[in-house]
């Protein structure tokens, strides 16, 4: 298969697609927008609730939110009249009767929400707006409502997302799967399994609009990650005039971070800018139990080895973005962006090691100290072109580049001891690493809503790779350093990807989406042994399907049912697939596979959507079949711990997802997360032991409150508890943690002074029973303890109201015309 078969088979997808339109179309329908604006700035207010009524009915018929531009539409709604209602703490309610018409769309253009003066100053709060908004395929979290954001890093703010966890080593997994894909702006951006923890602990979380979590993507998104998308939407203000805001703040243990934005818009440019250093300091510690079995005849010794780690850990670095967008006219946009971050992580440890014999007797002790000095620099630029050709008829247009670079460099000395307090050995070691990545992106979308009942989405994408490794480990022989390790890796990587939906409705309350989307991935990388010079190529080329089926049946009353499928594929990279034995730490090697093939998974999905007044409830019932996966293996070997990845076996994993949003007495706000699971693995053979399959029952629930107080304050509180689970060749005990937040907005919110703290219980650790081939072990790793911010953030500007064309007379609050929404 070549791109050329790839390109044919697109081609056949969108005509194929095409001569679907034939059907019969169902009963006509019309819609209903607008787009909801502060009084006094006349920026949009997103993420505000609108419900549209039929007739005098007090039951909802249908009910939405504004975007970030303050849009909200309601689509697919029978002729009729109806009363279109908007509301929000700290604003006089909008109502307004509309009448629909078949196959016509009503404008009520820009709705200004004025402000209910009254209600102010009795209750002396800023509005509360929802931190998450629930759609059927999606849900989005707002980070510039969370208080937790400040002067805090993407990975904390991920750990208070629900369905999203964050372990002790900042490894991200959702619906308690790794095989997660995060994006930066809808593109990987030079994230991969090797640099993810890093790149989120440095990234602030002011940069940061809002997190989409995708759980199973449409053939529009690439099929990568068997669990799913996690979307990270860095801010870019579309307010008139000019807005920004400075902002600084410390931490304990001992850090900081400063920073700033600003934005300009005119009817002819938007362009924005964001720059901001921080560093963090992080303690924390970690255990190790383990039993060795050696058995001769019917006779079994156990030795033990029992280890205490502690660990000190800073980070930080410089994040910058910055972009325009000239608007050649209504219908042409050009975009110029580009984001950087040099980034930085210095990590020391000292660990103690105790060996005893089978009677429990002390005979060697270990010392160990190492450090590790490395950085994580990655700049990417980007051209975009819009052609916004008509109503939700457009062609966009992206080309990408990016370029990662990645040193390090490592030290330890290692100290053996006898029993009797001999002197047995001293192992001193130094390594040096390096990582230096080019990538090139371009992708072309399509979308054509041919009528209200039909629309079509096609597009190509092509993303290159190119990767180069260099690690060197020597140790020292008296005075004299002698190489003992050099390993090349070169890796380069071609995805040629096209895509084809078609969305449909049968009736106006069922609707459906088809989607193919094909993958031609090429593979080569090379392994190079620089001492031996013995290179070991391999090479991968093969073309893949990835059919997609969503179906949506939309009740009466504010209620969806949606069944969907997908299947998808996990890659191996970079230190999964490179041989390089690591031996930094002489008593836990590492080894790459260079023979791991991708990790496919069915996925299944049920999704049901009720939304009332003040409450919102998401129920899904998932289930997906995974073949080929990717685990890491633990053996002994000499007496020495060793970690390899292998595709071991096949697995399922099923679930009950339960989010319940809840708006109470008009100041509280709580998002209440609930994911029970069942797991299973086959049993599987490694190295010639047996394992057999493991099936265990688990659960964990997550909490974020926040809250209005008097004075202009506000509190969030999040808690978070997973309950023991089965993992590869062992168990996870259960691990909880609780985290708050306090803001206080001076000066009608021109300056805003927020504390928080994360894991105050400082009980947020991991702790693992591994058992293998001889051994078994129980391992506890806490990466961090207790933090607490304080930060101050002074906001700028004049938002002023950017001005527009006349077309036609004024439109506001207008039923009829074109209005823009």
């Amino acid at each position: 298969m070549n791109v050329r078969l790839l390109t044919s088979l697109f081609l056949v997808l969108v005509l194929s697609c095409s001569t679907l339109f034939a059907a019969p179309n169902p009963a006509p329908t019309g819609t209903v927008g607008g787009k909801l604006l502060d009084q006094e700035s006349k920026s949009p207010l997103d993420n505000i609730t609108v419900f549209i009524y039929q007739g005098s009915s007090d039951k909802p018929v249908k009910v939405v939110n504004t975007d970030e531009k303050g849009v909200f539409i309601f689509s697919d709604v029978l002729p009729g009249e109806y009363r279109v209602e908007a509301s929000f703490l700290g604003y006089l309610p909008f109502e307004e009767v509309v009448q629909v018409l078949a196959n016509q769309q009503t404008h009520l253009g820009e709705i200004v929400l004025k402000n209910d003066a009254k209600a102010l100053k009795v209750v002396e709060v800023t509005g509360l707006r929802s931190t998450m908004k629930l759609e059927v395929d999606k849900r989005v979290f707002s980070v510039d409502q969370s208080i937790a954001a400040a002067g805090a890093s993407t990975s904390d703010i991920l750990k208070n997302i629900p369905s999203v966890e964050v372990d002790a080593e900042g490894t991200v997994s959702l619906r308690n799967s790794t095989n997660v894909i995060i994006w930066i702006n809808g593109k990987p951006s030079g994230l991969t399994s090797d640099n993810q923890a890093q790149v989120l602990e440095q990234m602030p979380a002011e940069s940061i609009d809002r997190i989409e979590v995708i759980t199973n993507p449409s053939a529009k998104y690439s099929a990568e990650g068997s669990a799913g998308i996690i979307n990270i939407i860095l801010k870019k203000d579309r307010k008139a005039g000019y807005y920004g805001s400075l902002r600084a703040g410390v931490s304990t243990p001992l850090g900081y971070n400063v920073g700033g934005n600003v934005n300009y818009s005119s009817t002819k440019w938007d362009l924005y800018a964001n720059l901001g250093t921080r560093a963090e300091n992080r303690e924390g510690n970690g255990s190790t139990n383990r039993e060795t079995y050696t058995t001769i005849g019917s006779n079994t010794t156990t030795e033990y080895m029992n280890s205490t780690t502690m660990r000190n850990m800073k980070h930080g670095g410089l994040f910058f973005r910055a972009g325009a967008d000239y608007h050649l006219n209504d219908q042409h946009t050009i975009s110029l962006s580009g984001f950087g971050m040099n980034g930085s992580r210095d990590f020391s440890s000292d660990v103690s090691y105790n060996y005893f014999d089978n009677n429990k007797l002390p005979t060697a002790v270990r010392q160990r100290n190492s450090s590790e000095n490395g950085g994580h620099n990655n700049y990417e630029l980007e051209l975009d072109y819009q052609w916004e050709i008509g109503p939700e008829h457009n062609l966009h247009a992206v080309l990408s580049a990016g370029k990662e670079f990645s040193p390090s460099t490592s030290n330890f000395t290692q100290f053996d001891v006898a029993s009797n307090n001999s002197f047995l050995n001293t192992i001193n070691q130094d390594g040096k690493g390096s990582e230096d990545e080019d990538g090139l992106e371009f992708q072309l979308d399509y979308t054509h809503k041919i009528s209200e009942k039909w629309k079509l989405e096609a597009g190509w994408k092509t993303n290159v790779e190119s990767r180069l490794g260099d690690d060197l480990i020597r140790n020292l022989n008296g005075t004299t350093w002698t190489n003992f390790s050099k390993n090349l890796f070169d890796y380069h990587e071609q995805i040629h990807a096209a895509y084809g939906t078609l969305t449909g409705k049968l009736t106006p309350k069922f609707g459906y989406q088809l989607g193919l989307r094909a993958e031609q991935t090429i593979v080569n990388f090379t392994s190079t042994n620089e001492l031996t010079n013995i290179a070991e190529p391999h090479e991968k080329n093969y073309l893949k399907l990835f059919p997609t089926i969503f179906a949506n049946y939309s009740f009466s009353e504010g209620s969806d049912l949606q069944l969907n499928y997908s299947r998808r594929i996990n890659r191996p990279r970079g230190r999964a697939l490179n041989p390089f034995v690591n031996i930094s730490d002489s008593t836990n090697i590492w080894v790459g596979n260079p023979d791991l093939n991708p990790e496919y998974s069915n996925n299944f999905e049920m999704n049901f959507l009720k939304t009332w007044t003040n409450h919102t409830l998401s129920a899904a019932l998932y289930h997906r079949i995974s073949e080929q996966v990717i685990q890491d293996i633990r053996y002994l070997d000499g007496g020495v711990m060793k970690q390899t990845p292998e595709n071991v076996t096949n697995s399922t994993s099923s679930g009950l997802e339960l989010v319940a949003k809840d708006k109470l007495f008009k100041i509280l706000e709580t998002t209440t997360t609930v994911n029970l699971f069942q797991e299973s693995m086959d049993g599987f053979t490694y190295r010639g032991q047996a394992y057999d399959g493991t099936n265990g029952f688990s659960w964990n629930v997550r909490m974020n409150g926040q809250v209005m107080l008097p004075w202009a304050m506000m509190g969030q509180v999040s808690g978070f508890y997973s309950a023991p689970r089965l993992v590869a060749q062992g168990t996870m005990k259960a691990a909880y943690s609780l985290d708050f937040g306090l803001r206080k907005s001076l000066w009608d919110r021109t300056l805003q002074v927020s504390l928080n703290g994360q894991n105050i219980l400082n009980s947020f650790k991991f702790e693992n029973t591994t058992v293998g081939p001889g051994f078994s072990q129980v391992t506890s790793n806490q990466f961090f303890g207790r933090t607490i911010r304080l930060n101050v953030t002074w906001n700028f500007g004049n938002l002023k109201p950017k001005e527009k064309e006349e077309k036609g007379g004024n439109q506001e609050n207008s039923t009829s015309g074109e209005g823009d929404f």
